[in-house]
């Protein structure tokens, strides 16, 4: 017999063992996942560098300086940070906190800012779709879906959101954060400073916190091509005259940039004292490892390597994504075209839902153009798991081999056309 909240974790979905991944040689049945959001166009080159630098010590023998990251680390990461976040007030290593993935502090922020049942985080949609599980699935808080949309990068956006939180008030819902994505899953994009500013603003007069989630921060990627937008760090904005530092938080990490999610590390960004002890509190269930904290320190001290490595990811990223947008064309299929960050695209599949077989309810169509695809071999993520305003919309993860791109992109079309 489980508990209530055991019985229903027990429903959620989870990867588990060997996956039938898709190989144009050794398995070319197997399924082509372009739902994960994983840069292995840098694993060859990050295997190489720890190769060189993994001497095992003793030190990662032992439980060392605690459960929230050794001081090397957050001194090199606090180092790191400071040059290419260019924050107002540099970031000190006591500002820093690590754990074993920016998924573990994303439920550790909901733990510490929402009383369960009665607080809410604010999200817009479509916004990054696990958030759903990383931050209510064990706390029992609820999450406040406010839909504005792809066009979420103007000072505008602050009226949607605002409307979004007195309808929540109206309702006794207790909003205690806003969460943003900066630069954006999945649309792709980064936030200007003028939109920065326009929601530290709407932050301050709600009174609540602005957790900054910007672990694709680096994974911005210039194009020749179009207008390229560049990233800005919401610690870049002077915000001394518009709210108080202990609202403000970031997320970051190691698994996006540098392609390095197998040595589960993110960290919390935080000049509020009281924020980070009860984050630090709780860190001891999700404690990194010596050994991770060991390599990734010697990886972010070694600011050449890092610059060779970011370097390439950009170029290959704008190549491949280039690739992904004339298949894309040449299927006939839309997408959001905007944009210059992460490694995913927003399909607009909304004239291919199969309406007529769903009695015309968008989202059962959705559903029903989802399993086509999964029966295909080819998995991307439907827009109902990002809270997407309108029915039809997937994300594409095109971080892929260029062979792996064009047999995942010929399933999806091929889907698309067979019923």
């Amino acid at each position: 017999m489980l508990s209530t909240r055991g019985a229903a974790w027990a429903k959620v979905g989870f990867l588990h063992g060997k996956q039938n991944a898709y190989h144009p040689i050794q398995n070319p049945n197997g399924v082509i996942a372009l739902n994960n959001a994983e840069n292995g166009f840098l694993h060859a080159d990050l295997a190489n560098f720890f190769n060189k630098h993994n001497h095992f010590e003793d030190n990662c023998c032992a439980y060392g300086e605690g459960y929230t990251g050794t001081l090397r680390l957050r001194t090199a990461m606090s180092n790191h940070l400071n040059s290419h976040f260019q924050p107002v007030w540099p970031i000190d290593p006591e500002d820093i906190t690590f754990t074993a993935g920016v998924t573990d502090l994303n439920e550790v922020c909901a733990l510490v800012t929402c009383n369960p049942e009665t607080d809410a985080i604010m999200l817009g949609g479509p916004v990054y779709g696990t958030f759903s599980k990383d931050l209510a699935l064990r706390t029992g808080i609820k999450l406040e879906w406010v839909p504005v949309g792809t066009d979420q990068f103007t000072p505008d956006c602050v009226a949607t959101f605002d409307a979004g939180f007195e309808d929540a008030k109206a309702r006794g819902v207790n909003i205690r954060a806003l969460i943003i994505c900066n630069p954006h899953n999945p649309l792709g994009r980064c936030y200007p400073p003028e939109t920065l500013r326009a929601l530290l603003q709407f932050c301050a007069s709600k009174g609540i916190h602005l957790i900054s989630d910007e672990i694709y921060a680096l994974t911005t990627y210039p194009r020749d091509d179009q207008p390229s937008e560049k990233f800005t760090s919401i610690r870049a904005i002077d915000y001394s005259d518009i709210i108080g530092p202990t609202q403000v938080h970031v997320l970051y990490g190691m698994s996006k940039d540098y392609g390095a999610a197998g040595l589960r590390l993110g960290c919390l960004v935080s000049q509020n004292r009281e924020f980070r002890n009860a984050v630090r509190a709780i860190c001891r269930f999700s404690s990194p490892s010596q050994f991770s904290m060991d390599l990734a320190a010697k990886f972010l001290e070694d600011q050449n390597f890092v610059k060779q490595l970011l370097d390439k990811s950009h170029r290959v990223l704008f190549k491949i994504r280039l690739l992904a947008e004339k298949l894309l064309d040449e299927a006939g299929l839309r997408y959001e075209k905007k944009g210059n960050a992460g490694l995913f695209m927003w399909l607009d599949l909304s004239p291919q839902l199969p309406l007529s077989e769903a009695d015309g309810d968008g989202w059962a169509a959705e559903k029903l153009l989802s399993e086509r695809f999964t029966r295909a071999g080819v998995k991307v993520d439907p827009g109902a798991e990002y809270q997407s305003p309108e029915p039809g919309r997937f994300r594409l993860m095109f971080c892929v081999e260029e062979d792996t791109l064009r047999e995942g992109l010929r399933r999806i079309a091929t889907a698309l056309k067979a019923e």
